[in-house]
């Protein structure tokens, strides 16, 4: 876990193991997969072309996956998550071999070849699918020419400095350093999860990413240098607007705080054994940064948040 304030760690540290069965230690360089919380690098993906001109918000899919089988879905809505559009692992579970990794394509193909009704019309609400940051994940590799583990590497990993950081399908994927083991909490003892099929599909998860990578991506969204700020702010904010009473929103990769004065984006992750927690608080400039390779119940980013409010409370006292 890191807490930091305006980019300087006030708090590192480390427990527990990258490996249970073989007892060996987890270190502050340990690389976890980051789950969900990788839907932060797919928006950030999505924000460059469009910085770069290459696509607009308001596109329609189509365009960029011609027989995409959901007419009027915007690339807008995969990334507030009011496409409508189904859980692309209850078609795979049913039609696509356990025993063969699926990729991205072979998500489409199946969902063009099945076509499972959509939950709801595009825009009419909020609902949450890894479905839509997997295609926004194809619409990076269909403007871009490249995989999506080449482009992330070339224009977001690499340009900051992100040396621990890879995109792990388990296809292609070469072994990350340092990459840790999921654990499955079963009595008496934690157990390895195994490699599932849909691991190959990648935008709704598979970054494999380290505590100090990580802030460096943190510091990186200060700086209008590497995302406009004007793209940024758009990014922040919740992009549904029947949920404003509710605790939060979606903006792009990033759910909302409805509390106006901690300005807080964050995202959570859960995936094969993998628990995340990332905070970013926009208006004090402090990070919060969880990541566990368990399954268990992850509660230290409401204590960190705890802890840091009783003391700003006791500073402005003095």
């Amino acid at each position: 876990m890191l807490v930091a304030d305006y980019g300087n760690v006030i708090y590192e540290g480390v427990n527990g193991y990258s490996n249970f069965r073989k007892k060996e230690k987890l270190s502050i360089h340990s690389v976890f997969q980051l789950a969900s919380a990788s839907k932060m690098f797919t928006a950030a993906a999505i924000m460059l072309l469009k910085q770069s001109k290459q696509l607009e918000y308001d596109d329609s899919v189509k365009k960029y996956i011609p027989l995409f089988p959901y007419p009027k879905v915007t690339i807008r809505n995969l990334l507030n998550h009011r496409s409508g559009i189904p859980r692309y692992m209850v078609v795979s579970d049913e039609f696509w071999p356990r025993d063969t990794m699926m990729t991205n394509e072979d998500m489409n193909d199946l969902m063009i070849e099945h076509c499972p009704e959509s939950y709801y019309p595009p825009n009419y609400r909020f609902n949450y699918q890894n479905s839509n940051y997997a295609y926004l994940a194809l619409i990076v590799e269909r403007i871009s020419h490249a995989s999506f583990q080449r482009f992330c590497r070339d224009s977001i990993f690499e340009p900051l400095g992100m040396y621990d950081t890879r995109i792990f399908n388990g296809i292609d994927s070469t072994e990350i350093p340092g990459m840790v083991s999921g654990h499955i909490y079963r009595r008496p003892r934690p157990i390895d999860p195994y490699n599932n099929y849909v691991n190959g599909v990648v935008g709704d998860k598979g970054v494999y990413s380290s505590l100090s990578d990580l802030l460096k991506f943190d510091q990186a969204l200060y700086s209008n240098s590497f995302i406009a700020d004007s793209l940024l702010r758009e990014a922040f904010t919740g992009g549904s607007t029947e949920r404003k009473r509710r605790r939060g929103n979606y903006g792009f990769g990033w759910r909302t705080s409805s509390f106006e004065k901690d300005r807080m984006v964050f995202h959570y992750g859960w995936w094969n054994g993998f628990k995340t927690c990332f905070m970013r608080f926009l208006g004090t400039h402090r990070t919060i940064i969880v990541l566990t390779n368990r399954d268990m119940s992850l509660t230290l980013p409401k204590k960190i948040q705890e802890i840091l409010s009783v003391s700003y409370t006791h500073l402005r006292a003095h």
